[in-house]
């Protein structure tokens, strides 16, 4: 056990063996100024007094060998530039904030998870659990770059895969800095052969946003390059989403939440691109915002908000939705039975709709947001007029006008207007006292 108070200062890279806790002291400042090396087989655990204000800023290495022009990379937290794999790194709490290694036109570490060597596969994430605190965590700067959270980078092959990351609650940030070929916010890292998997990703709460670099996905794999045939391949993403306010943005070409991103190019001189990850995404619960980017360079390859990377070929992505607010690219849907118990501000320009058969209650607060609507009818928005009596004359358009004037009332949900959509009311007269009104679903 260790425990850290005041300010200290390490100027070389901080070493892992076994199994390690550490202690951040509310008010202390530990600043690790060549990262935290994890390698395989051992593991950190990080634990912050009950203030939370301890903070750990962990920064890894970048090395090349100007004789050999080989460089390599270490993670902010995780694996080194000469064992680039991650043990198990566990955070319970304090203000976290790590930078992988890296340098413009090079390759770079992931913030927390691997590294990366100048040949061979970058490195794997061991086991990432998050259960509280505030992360922040960014891959290095490169060309090919590592995930904020996951895998490292790989210059030469493929990138490294972001495996088993839990997060169960706090404020998570991870973010992939990559120019050409990117790492996933949270998964894989770039590759120059591949993208690396993020695999087995699951968050069960917290508030979490991940964005991707250049064909990461935000959330799932990593990026590729392009080759004249083809053949190099960005990696596949297979997330799960059970609660939490999830924000998740690819980079061109890749998803929101699944793939790394894909693109096919032909000129009259050459042609070329990559294959798009796939993605296998469940969501069960939270809110979830998904985005991937809308205008490309080469366009009908863009990536999905939620589901395969963009030129995935013909297999097709697997997702479900149940339980939740998600978003796809500013299109809001309730999914199945929804109860919302906090506030969530919807930004200005996306919409929100509650399909047929979806509902949305609860204590919680929506605000913001550009227009919310309901397919649903429920009883209380139907009301019999009465302002309305026999006069002698046949009364079916006004009875007709006072109930779409009731209709278009809307109903307020969640401190929110909903206005109803989709449905239509004919009336039609028996008698002089009794007319008949009949809502259709269109």
């Amino acid at each position: 056990w260790y425990a850290v108070s005041g300010t200290v200062t390490i100027d070389q890279p901080i070493t892992v063996t076994g199994a390690v806790n550490l202690i951040l002291a509310d008010g202390c400042t530990l600043n690790a100024e060549k990262g935290i090396v994890v390698e395989t087989g051992n593991s950190l655990t990080i634990y912050a007094q009950s203030g939370g204000t301890g903070t750990l800023n962990a920064t890894g290495v970048f090395f090349r060998n100007g004789a050999t022009y080989e460089s390599n990379a270490s993670a902010g937290i995780g694996g080194s530039g000469t064992a680039p794999d991650s043990g198990a790194i566990t955070i319970h709490g304090g203000v976290i904030n790590a930078t992988g290694g890296g340098q413009s036109g090079y390759c770079s570490g992931a913030g927390i998870g691997g590294g990366t060597l100048s040949s061979g596969n970058g490195g794997s994430s061991g086991a990432v659990i998050i259960l509280g605190g505030t992360v922040t965590a960014n891959s290095g700067e490169g060309f090919v770059a590592g995930a904020g959270i996951g895998g490292g980078g790989s210059p030469q092959d493929t990138g490294g895969t972001g495996d088993n990351i839990t997060i169960y609650g706090g404020s998570v940030t991870a973010a992939s800095t990559g120019i050409q070929s990117g790492g996933a916010g949270i998964g894989g890292g770039g590759g120059f052969t591949g993208g690396g998997a993020g695999s087995n990703i699951q968050i069960y709460g917290g508030t979490i946003k991940a964005t991707g670099s250049s064909f990461g996905a935000g959330i799932g794999g990593g990026g590729s390059t392009s080759s004249p045939n083809s053949s190099y391949k960005s990696g596949d993403g297979a997330v799960t989403i059970s609660g939490g306010t999830v924000t998740a943005v690819g980079g061109d070409y890749a998803a929101g939440i699944g793939g790394g991103g894909g693109y096919y190019y032909s000129t009259q001189y050459t042609s070329g691109g990559c294959t798009g990850g796939t993605g296998s995404v469940t969501i069960s619960g939270g809110i979830v915002d998904a985005s991937s980017p809308t205008e490309v360079a080469w366009e009908g390859y863009e990536g999905a908000p939620i589901g395969n990377g963009g030129n995935a070929g013909d297999t097709a992505a697997t997702v479900s939705k149940t339980n939740a607010i998600v978003f796809e690219n500013g299109a809001g849907t309730v999914c199945g039975a929804v109860t919302l118990d906090g506030s969530y501000t919807v930004p200005g320009d996306y919409t929100l709709n509650i399909p047929v058969g979806a509902s949305l209650s609860g204590s919680g607060t929506l605000s913001g947001g550009n227009a919310f609507t309901t397919e649903n009818l429920t009883a209380d928005m139907i009301s019999v007029p009465t302002n309305l009596y026999y006069n002698g004359e046949d009364r079916t358009a006004d009875i007709t006008t006072e109930l779409s004037g009731e209709l278009d009332k809307g109903i307020t949900i969640c401190g929110q207007t909903f206005a109803v959509s989709g449905w239509t009311v004919e009336v039609s007269r028996t008698d002089d006292l009794h007319y008949t009104a009949t809502y259709t679903n269109t």
